[in-house]
């Protein structure tokens, strides 16, 4: 009877400890199906309403695209990536249901902004081409020239004060560049003096910079240009040679996207100017880890969708250049123009 006893407390005990060890499983199972489907049980913030402003930084590696697509449907695209990425960017157009151009903006001559220009203007009517008037020796700028000489027939100089009126009140400022051009500068003559616009659509604004350099936002500072904004574009992919402190508490923009490829030599983005993002409390997003990136806005609110998630602490770790040539350059620095 005693042995019976002991038998019977061994198997309820047994049972006990499966039991904890099921009940464990489950919760562990059940934790992980609420972390895999998080974003389908937690609702996230409603659709926006009204009329909508779609802004697109286009994963084009390392350089510049990004795509406007206002309310009423007119279109806008800001640089075209390198010429391996220009495939992808009309690819992008097409999903995004866009058959023309109103307005193509060159921001400067170097082949990480302009490569992928020609297939743009081969596949898309383009009724206005902006360009920042300088020249470059390169076959990527003669390309380009020609392709916009045959496909867009002319061409116009972008300078300080320009203004496009798009719909719905929406408009685009040239900021810069200016005469006389920048010259003898930290990094790049020619990054200097790319085209510098501002977006407007009632509450909410966006400056996108091109390449700008130090000298470009210390000029644009001197000249009381109107910098704060809700989102910027940080200059030249993050690079040393731009976003100080001072450009920053002028613009106190909310977010911040910087274009750049994952394995660019270049070092972009650099620490010290992730660091500045971070001290002034900039929310930020990166083409190398977040992919595509689209900004929606009604003009008051906005929404960002970055095609993948990251972690913070791979967010706001920067990269190191294994070139000394950290400009972006493809030749040894000249004067522009």
């Amino acid at each position: 009877m005693r042995k019976d006893r002991r038998s019977s407390s061994a198997r309820r005990g047994w049972q006990g400890c499966l039991l904890v060890v099921g009940l464990l499983g489950l919760a562990a199972a059940s934790l992980w199906l609420l972390w895999h489907f998080r974003d389908r049980l937690i609702p996230g913030p409603p659709p926006l309403a009204g009329k909508l402003l779609h802004i697109h930084a286009i994963d084009v590696g390392q350089g510049d695209s990004y795509l406007i697509v206002t309310p009423e449907k007119k279109t806008i695209l800001i640089d075209a990536g390198p010429a391996e990425a220009g495939s992808k960017v009309v690819a992008f157009l097409r999903q995004q249901g866009i058959a023309e151009l109103d307005l193509v903006i060159a921001t400067h001559p170097h082949a990480d902004h302009i490569g992928g220009m020609g297939y743009v203007l081969e596949s898309f009517k383009v009724k206005n081409f902006l360009d920042s008037g300088q020249e470059h020796t390169t076959l990527t700028y003669r390309r380009m020239l020609e392709a916009v000489k045959k496909h867009v027939g002319r061409l116009t100089l972008a300078q300080a004060g320009q203004k496009f009126n798009l719909d719905n009140g929406i408009t685009l400022s040239v900021l810069g560049p200016r005469q006389p051009w920048l010259q003898n500068v930290s990094g790049s003559d020619l990054n200097a003096n790319s085209v510098v616009v501002r977006l407007d659509y009632g509450q909410f604004s966006m400056l996108l910079t091109g390449d700008a350099e130090d000298e470009t936002e210390d000029r644009l500072l001197t000249d009381g240009a109107p910098l704060q904004v809700t989102v910027l574009k940080v200059a030249h992919h993050g690079s040393r040679h731009s976003t100080r402190e001072r450009f920053l508490r002028a613009a106190t923009p909310s977010v911040a996207i910087i274009s750049c490829g994952a394995t660019n030599r270049y070092g972009h983005p650099a620490q010290a100017t992730l660091d500045r993002l971070r001290r002034l409390d900039v929310a930020l997003y990166r083409t190398d880890l977040h992919g595509d990136i689209t900004l929606t806005t009604n003009g008051q609110e906005y929404r960002i969708t970055p095609t993948r998630q990251v972690a913070a602490s791979e967010l706001w770790r920067g990269r190191q250049p294994d070139t000394a040539n950290d400009s972006g350059d493809e030749m040894p620095r000249r004067r522009a123009g």
